[in-house]
């Protein structure tokens, strides 16, 4: 089979809008069949993405937050926007802000393209373990922040409510089969 080069072609980018947390641009094209047009698409900061596993419990911290692009109340894992630090201190800060809850462990479970066909963000997935902190919080959240509640879901328990459809973020989800199919050697070898 011969093997056919169609990649995409930027000739001018141009910056269409702009705030704190996005930019838009519009680029100039040729498109893979050699014809000219025009991609827009969303340049975002990475995002940092954290399981904060129990390991008394054997469970991990969703949140149930308030979206408004979307207008509705979804799980999600405690997450945020990198700025200029580093990495793996933003994921222990958006944990600590999100939950009231710190780890003494952390392992980078990998990364992703949130969704490369149209935005740049790349999400960092991070386990947290040997949790501290008597009592999970709300009230650290930021104020442009609607976490409602901080729930404790057994891991035992994943499949079943990613299977009725109860977790509806795609970040969430692909997060946790970096968690549930990860290698033995990251993980309490009891977690499934």
């Amino acid at each position: 089979m011969k093997k056919v080069n169609r990649r995409w072609k930027r000739i001018k980018s141009r910056l269409v809008y702009q705030n704190p947390w996005i930019k838009l641009w519009e680029d100039k094209v040729i498109r893979p069949d050699g014809k000219e047009g025009i991609y827009g698409y969303l340049e975002k900061p990475t995002g940092v993405f954290v399981i904060a596993y129990s390991e008394k419990n054997k469970s991990i911290f969703l949140l149930r937050q308030s979206r408004y692009p979307i207008q509705k109340t979804v799980f999600e894992l405690p997450a945020g926007v990198t700025g200029s630090g580093e990495i793996l201190s933003e994921a222990k800060r958006e944990l600590k802000e999100e939950t009231g809850l710190e780890a003494k462990k952390w392992v980078n479970l990998g990364s992703f393209f949130v969704a490369p066909g149209h935005e740049t963000t790349k999400a960092e997935v991070f386990l947290a373990s040997q949790l501290y902190k008597n009592k999970v919080l709300v009230e650290n959240q930021e104020g442009d922040e609607a976490i409602q509640k901080i729930i404790e879901v057994k891991v035992k328990d994943l499949h079943k409510i990613i299977q009725q459809g109860k977790i509806k973020c795609g970040i969430t989800l692909a997060s946790l089969i970096l968690f549930l199919t990860k290698p033995k050697s990251t993980q309490d070898s009891k977690i499934r």
